[in-house]
């Protein structure tokens, strides 16, 4: 197991959920900048005192990716601001489908953030759910061995949020609950359902607001339409045929 502890400043947190509640319906990211508290590395404790907004990232509805102009901001900004810090993980949003590492998540932690210190947060605007997720013997799992910190000493929640989703340490830290990615099956039935439903909805639309088509025979010499005529009853043996 890691040794490592996280402190996150909770103005990071505030941070992090108002730049994901500013794109309900698409991905952002971001870095976290910090440093080693007290303690040895590998002993200590990991503060994570700030963020910067990956400005020019590549956003969509299910995934987001740090591209190279991304990357520029973000190495400019940290200069400029936290010269003395690391980066130590980085954020990202889940809008309305949960906590968790998506298999293009782990690409990007495993390539980008694979010091046993960098961890990967992820906040769900639409539940207000968030956690973390850090290396542990190697591998990348949700961790709770972290705390939200006050820094600023009043003790206030600049945003608030509720607390379903989580269990609040004796320690004053915020312990996610685990939960899994829906299934593929469930992601594919509520696809074909939902195309299944515009196609029907399509089709009443047209069969009530446009006109039927009526086909009319058209006499070639005379361009009129030609009416079949009923024939008459044969009255010539007293009845009809």
């Amino acid at each position: 197991m890691s040794k490592l502890r996280f402190e996150i400043d909770n103005e990071v947190t505030r941070c992090i959920r108002q730049h994901a509640r500013s794109h309900m319906t698409t991905e952002v990211c971001g870095v976290l900048i910090g440093g080693s508290g007290k303690g040895d590395y590998g002993n200590g404790v990991v503060e994570v005192r700030a963020s910067i907004q990956a400005l020019h990232a590549a956003q969509a509805g299910t995934h987001v990716t740090f591209t190279q102009d991304a990357w520029e901001t973000i190495y400019r900004v940290k200069d400029e601001s936290f010269p003395e810090a690391r980066i130590v993980g980085w954020y990202h949003s889940h809008p309305g489908f949960g906590v968790f590492l998506s298999e293009h998540d782990m690409f990007i932690h495993r390539n980008f953030f694979s010091s046993a210190d960098q961890i990967a947060w992820v906040y769900d605007p639409h539940t207000d759910e968030e956690g973390c997720f850090g290396w542990i013997d190697g591998e990348v799992h949700r961790i709770s061995s972290f705390s939200v910190v006050d820094n600023n000493g009043d003790g206030v929640e600049r945003t608030p949020k509720e607390k379903d989703s989580a269990t609040v340490a004796e320690s004053g830290g915020v312990q996610g609950k685990e939960k899994a990615a829906p299934p593929a099956w469930l992601r594919w039935g509520t696809t074909v359902l939902s195309y299944l439903s515009a196609m029907v909805l399509g089709f009443a639309i047209a069969y009530f607001l446009f006109p039927h088509l009526l086909v009319i025979p058209v006499n070639p010499a005379t361009g009129e339409p030609v009416f079949v005529q009923p024939q008459a009853p044969d009255t010539s043996s007293g009845r009809s045929k």
